[in-house]
């Protein structure tokens, strides 16, 4: 039996379901083309990128801390003596030399006092003079009697004389001695009012300068805190007074850079209040003491020059040059990106491109420290256009 041909609607129907599979089919063949060849492309066939080869060296390390500006003689005026201000001779932001007259306190009253303990002391030494003559006096006596005595001492051996007048002058010797032990005791009880009334005559006099208050070194007033009239306790303070040459940088830095950090390494400093400025200076000292809360030490750092406009407490930012205690690990910081946050390379493992986090340590001019994530001989990718499991073939490396 013949069959039966198509009808015409039928038969462009099956032409055009025809055609449209054939077109899926082409579709599809040229999408696995193109995938293969966009895989091939991107997976299999490996392109050549820059590289740095890891390392250890010695590194030179920026430490950077922040700071304050301080000084090592600075020192707080005060008086060691209770009275009203006379007079302030000095004011804020005024250069005093060693021995400078800064204010004086009224001295009426030690004047006073001293007067009358330099008459005690007149007065003790005329007590010196009567002691020595009234000791004169008992030493003629005592030389009578002792006389008397050895006469009356020969006498009684002949029986000249009776018993009973021996013993009288046996005791009239022992008076004179005695008496004259006694002039001498007066002529040391002279002496040693003397050296009492003395030595009150010098306290008054030590307290009488006290009154006159003087700079104890070359330097500049940087506050002052009383008046004219103002009442001056023992202890208060009164002015606070530097010395230039001493004027610092006391820096703070993590203990981690303590064995960094030496004495004499160059530092570079920048000031909150000019930040656009630069200043350089040295590595004076470090602290023996670490921060039990911040972990952080000390560093005092000198000023090669002073800004024009210093001010004690002043904040400022302090990069120090040091050199890595041991071999380290360094990249050059353009090879470091991020990944939500976390620091790490791209490396070049099995001829594939990989993202490997790291930890990060202290700038060093154009590279950076890595502590944690990078071992000698690995290969760090320039990270330009870097995609994960990317064929490379290590080129020219980076130096």
């Amino acid at each position: 039996m013949k069959p039966q041909p198509l009808p015409p609607v039928a038969k462009a129907a099956h032409a055009h379901h025809t055609n449209a599979g054939w077109r899926r089919f082409t579709i599809l063949m040229l999408a696995l083309i193109v995938g293969g060849g966009a895989a091939f492309y991107w997976y299999i066939l490996p392109r050549k990128a820059e590289a740095y080869e890891v390392r250890p060296r010695l590194m030179s390390l920026e430490i950077n801390g922040p700071g304050l500006l301080d000084a090592i003689n600075r020192v707080v005026i005060t008086s060691r003596i209770q009275g009203f201000l006379k007079a302030i001779e000095v004011d804020r932001n005024d250069q005093v030399r060693k021995g400078q007259v800064l204010a004086r306190l009224e001295s009426v009253d030690l004047l006073n006092q001293l007067a009358a303990a330099e008459a005690e002391a007149t007065a003790a030494a005329r007590g010196i003079g009567e002691a020595e003559s009234d000791r004169a006096r008992v030493l003629a006596g005592y030389e009578k009697v002792k006389i008397e005595l050895e006469r009356r001492t020969t006498l009684a051996r002949t029986n000249a004389i009776s018993p009973a007048e021996l013993t009288t002058a046996e005791a009239n010797f022992r008076q004179a001695e005695a008496d004259l032990a006694r002039a001498e005791a007066g002529i040391d009880r002279a002496k040693a009012q003397l050296l009492a009334k003395q030595a009150n005559v010098k306290v008054l006099e030590a307290r009488l300068g006290e009154a006159t208050i003087s700079a104890p070194l070359d330097g500049v007033v940087i506050s002052r805190e009383r008046n004219p009239g103002d009442l001056l306790l023992p202890g208060a303070n009164l002015m606070q007074v530097v010395e230039l040459s001493t004027i610092i940088v006391s820096a703070r830095f993590d203990e981690s850079a303590r064995a960094s950090i030496k004495v004499g390494q160059p530092a570079r400093i920048r000031f909150a209040a000019d930040p656009s400025r630069l200043w350089t200076g040295r590595v004076l000292r470090l602290s023996r003491q670490v921060d039990q809360e911040t972990r952080e030490f000390t560093a005092d750092i000198t000023l090669d020059a002073l800004p024009e406009s210093w001010a004690m407490g002043q904040r400022a930012n302090v990069a120090v040059e040091a050199q890595s205690p041991a071999l380290a690990i360094g990249v050059p910081e353009i090879l470091v990106t991020r990944r939500d946050g976390r620091p790490g390379v791209w490396l070049a493992e099995h001829g594939r491109a990989v993202w490997r986090p790291v930890a990060l340590g202290y700038v060093s001019g154009n590279n950076i420290e890595v502590t944690r994530g990078l071992t000698a001989g690995d290969l760090v990718l320039a990270p330009a256009g870097r995609y994960p499991f990317e064929p490379v073939t290590p080129g020219i490396r980076v130096q």
